[in-house]
């Protein structure tokens, strides 16, 4: 942009929100933090599931039929990112185990994890 350019209060506004609307578009958690900051719910794209979705803020919001639903249809190796990204299992514990027992344990130790941070 010209340095010497003066736009209008409404063309700032419009370059602002561009840019807010670009960024949102090539980055899916920004897209999901300013839809929750806005009081939205976010429907998560199977592909960026494993990437942006945060299993303990789903069962906080959700429970655990939002889990199941969010989590459904992942693979095992997504399913063990999620858990090892969230901190809710060690490549250890899910050795050998398959796509329904991982999402079991994700439901599970997420409800046991969001029950053990409202105790405490």
């Amino acid at each position: 942009m010209d340095k010497g350019a003066r736009l209008s209060a409404v063309d700032y506004l419009d370059r602002f929100f561009e840019e807010i609307r670009l960024e949102a578009r090539a980055n899916p958690d920004f897209a999901a933090r300013l839809t929750r900051a806005l009081g939205g719910e976010v429907v998560f794209a199977k592909s960026d599931i494993v990437e942006i979705a945060n299993p303990m803020e789903i069962a906080a919001n959700q429970g655990e039929p939002g889990l199941r639903e969010t989590f459904a249809g992942l693979d095992a190796a997504g399913l063990r990112k999620a858990m090892r990204t969230a901190n809710l299992a060690t490549p250890v514990d899910m050795r050998g185990k398959d796509t329904t027992e991982l999402t079991d344990m994700l439901v599970r130790r997420a409800l046991a994890k969001l029950a053990e941070r409202r105790r405490a």
